[in-house]
């Protein structure tokens, strides 16, 4: 249950980069996490702490929820 949390958590961080046309490092970049970090996010291999998940919906200008 909570793989799959996170893998539909990536899925969505990631659809939201690529609707904005960036790459990882272009994301990583502006948000300010490692390139690596974010590739692990959307493939589901991490489970993100709220203060990253923060920086990344500041950054993709959504809101958290």
């Amino acid at each position: 249950m909570a793989e799959r949390l996170l893998i539909r958590l990536g899925d969505r961080i990631r659809n939201l980069r690529k609707k904005r046309g960036w790459t990882q490092v272009e994301m990583a970049e502006k948000v300010g996490i490692d390139r690596s970090f974010l590739a692990d996010v959307e493939r589901g291999k991490r489970n993100v702490s709220i203060l990253n998940l923060d920086l990344m919906a500041q950054g993709l200008n959504v809101s958290l929820s």
